[in-house]
């Protein structure tokens, strides 16, 4: 059975779409619109909210947090925080700030993050100048960071000159962790799984070695241990060997700006896929981009891993 790619929702700029698998829900976030969104598949329901004490704060991933009903690890600017949303139309609150990143660098946000294995959780920084006229003055290069933060709220610098921290994945024996940071594609580390540290940083995957227009963004992982990247500019979603790098697979995306990826379903076999509008009609918050849904892949993803927060 070939693939089949489905638009299941009109959405502005979706990103850091999280399967719950105790729910069946996935959640994601919308940039334009500084919104948290859920998604009902099984009746195709979508309900957002914004956060009430910062309705114009973009946050860029919500995680669920293990043992805690209704609450969520997100981020905004530069603060990782505890929020929690009933997920009905209620607006979001920030119940405290966890802990804080990259303050010595205002200009900095935190964009991709999930949790490991053992719920400890991985986010990144890059540097962000909104006046900037091209890619290089609208993000400088390597101003980002990468870090790990402990279930007790203790914040760990794990690698340092990013430029766009972006998609993360471990593969299923917790030995290895890849990440994306996207002017360059996705790098291959160690990764110690009792304490969350990574060593021996290799380049990966390089999108323009393989004839691949575009950049690296969202990433995760099935569990035959193949990655699955968005490009972005690329209208593509790539199948990546996760021991070699080549790519198994292609599949094409009617929208531009590929911005994410995450398995669900009942089965874990549907790839949700999030994507963009054009940069020139941020305007026109309703023709941009789409929610997809991606079926017959012949492969099925993981469970997304919850926080674990003290």
């Amino acid at each position: 059975m070939a693939p089949v790619t489905e638009a299941v929702l009109t959405i502005s700029f979706g990103e850091g779409p999280h399967w719950d698998d105790d729910e069946k829900v996935l959640y994601y976030m919308n940039f334009l619109e500084n919104s948290i969104n859920k998604y009902n598949p099984e009746t195709r329901e979508k309900i957002k909210t914004e956060i009430d004490q910062f309705p114009n704060t973009y946050t860029s991933f919500l995680i669920p947090i293990e043992g805690k009903k209704h609450r969520f690890v997100g981020a905004l600017k530069r603060d990782i925080v505890e929020i929690e949303w009933k997920g009905d139309k209620e607006k979001a609150v920030v119940v405290r700030t966890i802990a804080k990143v990259d303050q010595n660098k205002p200009e900095n946000v935190i964009n991709d993050g999930k949790a490991d294995p053992r719920g400890r959780l991985f986010t990144g920084t890059f540097g962000f100048n909104p006046s900037g006229k091209n890619l290089n003055e609208l993000i400088p290069p390597e101003r980002g960071s990468l870090y790990r933060m402990d279930a007790n709220g203790e914040i760990h610098k794990l690698d340092e000159n990013i430029t766009i921290s972006n998609g993360l994945a471990w593969d299923r024996n917790g030995k290895t962790f890849y990440y994306v940071d996207s002017v360059d594609g996705i790098r291959k580390y160690d990764y110690d799984i009792e304490t969350g540290n990574i060593s021996n940083c290799q380049k990966f995957f390089v999108p323009k070695d393989h004839g691949i227009k575009g950049m690296c963004d969202g990433l995760t992982i099935d569990t035959d241990d193949n990655l699955w990247v968005a490009v972005y500019d690329g209208s593509l979603v790539l199948k990546i060997d996760g021991k070699t790098g080549a790519i198994l697979q292609k599949i094409e995306i009617p929208k531009k700006e590929v911005t994410s990826l995450a398995f669900g379903g009942q089965k874990l076999d549907i790839l949700y896929v999030t994507t963009g509008n054009d940069r020139k009609k941020k305007i026109e918050i309703e023709k941009g981009a789409a929610l997809y849904e991606i079926k017959g892949l012949g492969v099925r993803g993981f469970p997304a891993f919850k926080a674990k927060i003290n």
